[in-house]
């Protein structure tokens, strides 16, 4: 799949793949999500939880995913691109996949929600696939406009239940081994008690250790945690 490339720098992670992914609690949800995307029978695919959940990734993970088929498609994380105005979305039906990230941010902004709105039908009168990303579910989904906000109840949707602490702490101690570091556990509940427990923030906090602990042949400690974050 050729990702396109739009007249903005957006962040698409390479890394931001299923097999990085631990699914905690969601492993059925990531399955049927999974399942989905081999068959695409819907027009509309709704991931929604709450922050921090893992959104991102996994919207990113199912553009990656659809690579395999040879579908072209786009990643739009909504936040990065609301200040460009609407024109960002300009071509994208003729894309088989547009992936936005975090519908919520287009809530009050009519040009924005009307784009969507129009974007979503020109998608689906073609036989093409929006997916988004939202913190509430599509029936409490904030959108004003009525229309919008009665499509984005119309596909398939998919529940993403937060990491409990002692889940993210598995997950960082699996992360490391995946990148042939050790991080005892001590280490990891450190990093979820004294930097953040949304895991957009502890992914760019392991990731900035991960570099740091390469490039100076460190152990990852507590100290050295401390002396890298600033804490």
């Amino acid at each position: 799949m050729a990702v396109k490339q739009l007249p903005l720098s957006v962040t698409f992670r390479e890394d931001a793949v299923f097999d990085d992914f631990l699914p905690g609690d969601n492993a059925q949800t990531v399955g049927a999500l999974r399942h989905a995307l081999a068959r695409l029978d819907d027009h509309l695919l709704y991931l929604w939880g709450a922050p921090g959940s893992g959104l991102s990734h996994l919207l990113q993970a199912a553009v990656h995913e659809l690579q395999t088929q040879g579908l072209e498609g786009v990643y739009l994380p909504l936040a990065e691109c609301l200040d460009y105005g609407t024109e960002a979305l300009e071509g994208l039906d003729e894309l088989d996949v547009v992936a936005l990230d975090d519908i919520d941010l287009i809530t009050g902004r009519p040009e924005w929600e009307e784009a969507v709105f129009h974007l979503f039908n020109r998608l689906r009168d073609t036989g093409r696939v929006l997916m988004v990303t939202s913190h509430s579910s599509p029936l409490h989904q904030s959108i004003e406009l009525p229309d919008l906000k009665s499509r984005l109840s119309w596909g398939l949707t998919f529940q993403v239940q937060p990491l409990s602490d002692e889940q993210k702490m598995d997950w960082l101690i699996w992360k490391a081994r995946r990148r042939g570091l050790t991080l005892e556990p001590d280490v990891a509940a450190f990093l979820i008690n004294r930097v953040a427990r949304s895991m957009n923030v502890l992914v760019e906090a392991f990731d900035k250790l991960d570099q740091h602990s390469l490039a100076e042949k460190r152990r990852l400690t507590i100290p050295f945690v401390k002396s890298v974050l600033g804490l």
